[in-house]
């Protein structure tokens, strides 16, 4: 929550210095006629993403308690980038990436640090049931590969690499925050999984079917297809986002957490059209799992673990908005269906994103 309040502030200093700074004529052209946005001068992209079911109607501290992320995204990358090199050599050999067009944009993602944190349903016992999910944490960093051509089809090759088990801090994490808020303290941590390295490779694919109303208004469909593999998660996915609103061409949807719908931290303001832009989404994802090392315990060591759900599906429903090329807020509720056989109805969460360019 102090991540997102801190983007919170900075979005409103950045609107209302805009606002004193500009003509009132400007201000209702704008709001009549879409003007064109200049092409951004910043040179990357700072976002945080945080996710808990305390801020959800409904929502209950379980289960998947708490996912924090922090990422830098570069501005595009030229021709000759050092890190241009993977997606024009997988683009020209592989199905991962398109050939380049002259309308192609490709972005590299590092995600500089990420938190996941899980647990039972009950808190309070030092001895959790067996037939509960097992306490869990993940600490995590990586980079994520991202092409996006003429705004009709983004592609992102996410790799994912940490801990998961104690060194993962998960312990600490929860307990400081409990402790902080003066909330009783989590019991069960002596149970957790053991440490082990844990790695993901996702390869998502969305496309994007625009429909203008003009005014710089649309509405549009992304269906969305991937596929993840690794000790961590191991999944095929597919899912689709509607949205309306004004502005759509400058991000794909709302930035989450994995195994969540996700529209990456791509962000783009000059393909918008408009300097103030807003849209309401709803989506759904579908996931077969073949591997959660959350429901499955350790893959080389003896750890708790429960009989986990084939397939599993999220709701998604949100708003999103931003501010010239500089900030970008949304806010998302996400309804999961049970992700194990024994767990008691479904899990609600709420999920913030900001992003900010310098």
């Amino acid at each position: 929550m102090r991540v997102f309040r801190l983007f919170c502030l900075a979005f409103l200093v950045g609107f209302y210095s805009s606002s004193v700074n500009s003509e009132p004529t400007e201000q209702v052209r704008s709001e009549i006629v879409p003007t064109p946005v200049r092409a951004p001068s910043y040179g990357g992209l700072l976002s945080a993403v945080e996710e808990t079911p305390t801020v959800a109607p409904d929502g209950r501290d379980r289960h998947y308690t708490s996912g924090v992320k922090l990422a830098y995204t570069t501005g595009s990358l030229s021709e000759n980038s050092f890190w241009n090199l993977p997606i024009q050599w997988l683009g020209g050999s592989t199905f991962l990436f398109n050939r380049p067009t002259a309308e192609t944009d490709n972005r590299l993602e590092w995600n500089i640090l990420g938190q996941s944190i899980f647990t039972p349903q009950d808190h309070l016992v030092s001895n959790p049931s067996l037939d509960d999910r097992p306490y869990a944490a993940w600490l995590y960093t990586g980079l994520e590969f991202i092409q996006n051509v003429d705004n009709r089809q983004l592609t992102s090759l996410q790799f994912l690499g940490g801990i998961v088990g104690p060194w993962a801090l998960g312990r600490q994490t929860q307990n400081n925050v409990h402790a902080l808020f003066g909330e009783q303290l989590a019991r069960g941590w002596n149970h957790q999984l053991g440490n082990e390295f844990g790695f993901t490779t996702s390869w998502t694919r969305r496309w994007r079917f625009n429909h203008p109303l003009g005014g710089g208004y649309s509405w549009e469909i992304i269906p969305e297809a991937g596929i993840a593999a690794g000790n961590v998660f191991a999944f095929a996915e597919a899912g689709s986002l509607v949205r309306w609103g004004r502005g759509l061409n400058a991000d794909w949807g709302p930035e989450m957490i994995l195994p969540g719908y996700s529209g990456t931290s791509y962000f783009a303001s000059d393909r918008a059209g408009v300097r103030f832009g807003w849209n309401f989404f709803l989506g759904t994802q579908g996931r077969a799992v073949a591997r959660n090392i959350f429901l499955d315990g350790n893959t080389f060591q003896n750890s708790r673990s429960v009989v986990k759900e084939v397939v599993v599906a999220d709701l998604i429903g949100g708003i999103e908005l931003f501010w010239c090329e500089r900030f970008r807020l949304g806010f998302s509720i996400i309804t999961r269906t049970p992700e194990f056989r024994k767990q008691h109805g479904v899990d609600t969460f709420g999920s913030f994103n900001g992003t900010y360019a310098f």
